[in-house]
């Protein structure tokens, strides 16, 4: 019987090679774009759930925000026991970090400096040594396995030093306290070495900075005790003492607790961490189960066109003994083939698509981690899901009906044809709302893209200095100005777009003592006139502004500190007679107009800063690489350890976006793939009703009718659907593209136009997709059409 039943399902699968050829293109694509989808949303909400004992692990935070100064961790250490281990760390200051083993030299893009608690909060997985016991003193590092095998092969490096070359220290000798394995994809920490807090104690700035409860550049990540809820101890840090505090802090530290598994995809201010868009997760969960539905849709529309042709097949087998469960195990055998090849073909194209995913979604899956674990139980589900609902579902709607109604075809079909026309509509809503939302996005990238944030950053590349060059800035600059095609030279602490010093200082506003906090940037005489920002008021630096402390305010600031008049207002420093505000400059986007402008302070360093801004004036790319072989060779003169590493400053400006652009690379190809299914399902439709019509056709051209009429008649009911599907997606799209426009402060506006021309292009797509069969049966010839029926 079953041998039987592969037979005839076969059969009727090859009979039918078009509806086949479409049911399984459409599953195939369906179940590997469901698959992947999945796999993605899958790796964002598991983000960090590899870390042990990950819920009682959370973010310390003060008034909201996330950046809090040493002492201010050192406070809740001492008073709250409940918190079993407490660390707090930053990301590296210094832009070009290397480490050097027997002349073998590595670059480390990404290091942290943290206390010896940070993997006694965050134990990570060791594959030599202890990190739990390291980072107690000076000069330790733990690092990755992969960076231990670039400097070490396969021995233990534990106990072995290596050189340490950064912008602030050179030729530091550091031990390797502790290996540990490579950060999975799903972790939001991103780092290849960890550095001991300590060892950057032997720079005077950094400790004095350290010292100052102001300055808040640390984040801080609490381990509580088993069996203490983070409601306890948010009740005594509410109420921590607060010996030794100063005043001002005394009524401003409001501390609070944030779920570290939350901080991925709901906490982007917590900046040392990577990060995800939950919006951007539930859209992209949303648009995998309506690909995979639309697949799904596709073939049940396919089946129940087709159960006209099929009726007097399955009456005959009725008639011959065939029961309901005879009848189920038929379309189960035929919908289990055309699975079969489905998904092997999906295995094939995952193959050969594996490296354009990862690309697209900056994701390291490979085909195992694709087809294994939860995800093969996702399969099973999936393909459980269509066979029921394309094989059990399709046999118990056939075999109801008695064989004397199904050999005479005196079944009602109306409401099957509710039924399919109902599946269009769901398959064109999800098309235009897809559409919408793709032209949406576009537009808004667009207007970021166009946006002027405030500063020139056309012709203009950065780099990143270190010490050596600081010592012979001067020097350095002489000569860079004697090169053609440069033709001004700006310095500042941080490239700008990427800003993270955070300072909170007393400010004497008109007699009054009040802290304030800011943006601090530490910046060339000429910055404001490299990059083309005016100034509302006072003057902007001198020769002598660096010595003075002088300092510049945007107008962001002069407003949110009331400062009515700045010559009557000065930020608090050790030496009265210095910190005086000399000017308020325009307000202008040192961060990505995701995020509102804030307050800006600006001081003077004429000699030294991290970065290295040049601006060029050359006309074509050979002369662009003449220039900058010149500046490399001074470069090397003056700093040999470092290596001439430029930016663009436009490129590294539109990197801020980046996530924005993957989302719509995602979407765009989603919407291509729902349209492609959408116009498969009208292509097999469109073959069934013309199938259908065909006497109907004959009749009408015999007596008069022209191609355009018939064309016509078989057209209208498309445009039907396709305008209720449009008054369906509309709102909903609406709803969607609004939510995602919220993590904009600067966006475009949702026009009208966009809806209606998404409409438009749906119809289209839909006409296009059936007009040609539409004309091939206007034009066929009647009596041909007639003779057949």
């Amino acid at each position: 019987m079953h041998i039987s039943n592969i037979k005839l399902a076969w059969r009727n699968l090859w009979r039918n090679k078009l509806v086949s050829a479409i049911n399984i293109l459409g599953i195939t694509i369906g179940i590997t774009s469901a698959l992947l989808i999945f796999s993605f949303v899958r790796k964002e909400k598991s983000t960090d759930k590899y870390i042990p004992d990950c819920q009682n692990i959370y973010n310390l935070n003060n008034n909201g925000g996330s950046h809090l100064s040493q002492h201010m961790v050192n406070l809740v250490k001492q008073e709250i026991p409940e918190i079993k281990e407490l660390t707090y760390c930053t990301n590296d200051w210094s832009p070009q970090i290397f480490f050097t083993n027997n002349h073998t030299t590595f670059q480390v893009d990404k290091q942290l400096v943290a206390d010896s608690c940070f993997f006694r909060v965050f134990q990570f997985p060791a594959v030599y040594g202890d990190p739990a016991k390291t980072l107690n003193r000076a000069n330790q590092v733990v690092i990755t396995q992969s960076l231990s095998r670039k400097l070490f092969g396969n021995e233990n490096p534990v106990g072995k030093s290596i050189i340490y070359n950064a912008t602030y220290m050179q030729n530091t000798p550091i031990e390797v306290g502790a290996v540990i394995r490579d950060l999975p994809q799903n972790s939001s920490w991103d780092f290849q070495s960890v550095l001991s807090l300590q060892t950057n104690y032997k720079l005077d700035w950094y400790v004095e900075n350290m010292e100052d409860w102001g300055t808040q550049n640390y984040r801080a990540f609490a381990r509580l005790n088993k069996h203490v809820s983070a409601q306890t101890v948010e009740k005594k840090l509410a109420a921590i003492p607060m010996v030794g505090v100063p005043d001002y802090w005394k009524k401003n530290l409001h501390y609070g607790l944030t779920p570290f598994s939350q901080l991925y995809l709901n906490h982007p201010d917590v900046d040392i961490l990577k990060h995800g868009n939950p919006l951007t997760v539930s859209i992209v969960q949303v648009i995998g189960i309506l690909i995979l539905l639309l697949a799904c849709v596709n073939y049940i529309n396919m089946v129940t066109a087709q159960r006209e042709k099929r009726f007097k097949e399955v009456g005959i087998i009725k008639t011959l003994g065939s029961g309901k469960a005879q009848i189920i195990k038929l379309f189960i055998t035929e919908s289990g083939i055309l699975l079969l090849i489905s998904t092997l073909l999906s295995v094939f194209i995952s193959l050969n698509m594996i490296g354009i995913f990862n690309s697209l979604t900056e994701s390291k899956f490979t085909v195992p981690s694709i087809y294994s674990g939860w995800n093969l139980v996702i399969l099973s589900v999936i393909l459980l899901l269509i066979l029921i609902l394309t094989g059990i579902i399709p046999g118990l709607l056939f075999s109801r009906h008695r064989a004397v109604l199904l050999l005479k075809n005196q079944i009602n079909q109306s409401r099957s044809n509710w039924f399919r026309n109902g599946l269009l509509v769901f398959q064109f809503t999800v098309s235009i709302a897809l559409l919408a939302g793709i032209m949406l996005i576009n537009r808004q990238n667009q207007y970021l893209d166009n946006s002027n944030p405030g500063f020139q950053r056309n012709h203009i590349i950065f780099a990143n200095s270190n010490s050596n060059l600081g010592a012979n800035m001067n020097a350095f600059r002489d000569e860079l100005k004697q090169i053609p095609g440069i033709t001004d030279i700006a310095l500042s602490d941080e490239p700008i777009g990427y800003m993270s010093e955070n300072w909170g200082r007393n400010l004497i506003n008109n007699g009054k003592k009040e802290e304030v906090h800011f943006a601090k940037f530490t910046v060339s005489p000429n910055f404001f006139h490299f990059f083309g920002i005016k100034l509302k008021q006072g003057k902007t630096f001198n020769d002598n502004s660096s010595r003075n402390q002088d300092f510049i305010f945007n107008e962001k600031a002069i407003h949110d500190f009331g400062i009515k008049d700045i010559s009557k207002a000065q930020i608090a420093t050790s030496d009265p007679a210095k910190g005086r505000i000399i000017g308020t400059a325009d307000n202008f986007n040192f961060e990505s107009l995701h995020a509102p402008i804030r307050a800006a302070g600006f001081m003077c360093n004429s000699n030294y800063a991290d970065v290295i801004y040049l601006k060029t004036d050359t006309q074509d790319r050979a002369s662009f690489q003449q220039t900058m072989k010149s500046v490399k060779k001074i470069w090397d003169q003056l700093s040999p350890n470092f290596p001439f590493e430029y930016k663009f400053l436009n490129a590294s400006w539109d990197a801020l976006y980046r996530k924005d652009q993957q989302f719509q690379k995602i979407l765009g190809i989603t919407t291509l793939i729902s349209l492609f299914l959408s116009c498969l399902g009208l292509i097999g439709m469109t073959f069934f009703i013309i199938e259908k019509r065909t006497k109907e056709i004959g009749i009408r051209k015999v007596n008069g009718a022209k191609v355009s009429e018939v064309m016509t008649l078989l057209n209208k009911d498309f445009i039907k659907w396709v305008a209720i599907a449009f008054l369906i997606a509309t709102p909903i799209a609406y709803y969607a593209m609004n939510k995602w426009l919220e993590n904009f402060a600067y966006k475009t506006s949702l026009s009208w136009w966009i809806f209606a021309l998404a409409g438009v292009l749906a119809l289209g797509i839909a006409l296009l997709t059936v007009s040609w069969q539409s004309w091939k049966a206007a034009t066929r010839n009647p009596v041909e059409a007639l003779r057949y029926e």
